[in-house]
Parts: C-alpha cells; structure tokens; sequence
C-alpha cells in the first residue's frame, strides 16, 4: 500500500497509517509494519512486526509509528471482520431456504 504512505530511509518517504496521525518517519524512529492477509489460514489475518526495510516496500504493509497507532488499527480490523460475521448472519437469516 505505498499510496498515502510517506520519512526518508533513502529516498523513499513513510507515513504513519493510524487514523489521524499520518506524521513522517525520521531514519532513527523505531516504527513498526502491519499487514493482513488472508492466503494461509483462509481466513483474515493480521500481521505486526519490526520495522524491516524490504517488508516497509511490499504492497499492502502499513507503515506505523508506535503502539498507539498500532492499536488503533488493530481495533479497526477486529471491528471489520465483526461487521462482516454480522452482515453474512444477518443476510443468511433472511435469505430464501429454497424448499
């Protein structure tokens, strides 16, 4: 997810992802990544670990500048996948059974 994500490791530019903070990485900041994915459990997963330079380039990682940040995008997950689970009940109970 390079797309809105901007603080110089080179000449490339981080930013934080949490809501509302979008501040820029400096090269001594210690940040961390998340991604989700969904390949290996079939199921979505979310992924948090250290700053790593290659995995601060792969598409779809989120470049996060601390805890806060990153507990706040850890609650906007656990509230989608739950919206979600909510959503496919909900339409399951009023979708024809077909009899």
């Amino acid at each position: 997810m390079n797309a809105g994500n901007s603080v110089v490791s080179g000449n490339i530019l981080y930013r934080c992802a949490g809501p509302n903070c979008g501040i820029l990485k400096r090269d001594n900041d210690r940040w961390w990544l998340m991604w989700t994915s969904f390949a290996q459990f079939d199921r979505p997963v979310l992924y948090l670990c250290a700053w790593d330079e290659k995995i601060a380039q792969e598409e779809g990682t989120l470049h996060v500048c601390g805890e806060l940040c990153a507990q706040k995008l850890q609650s906007q997950f656990m509230g989608n996948i739950r919206e979600s689970q909510m959503r496919r009940l909900t339409a399951e109970s009023v979708a024809p059974n077909g009899d």
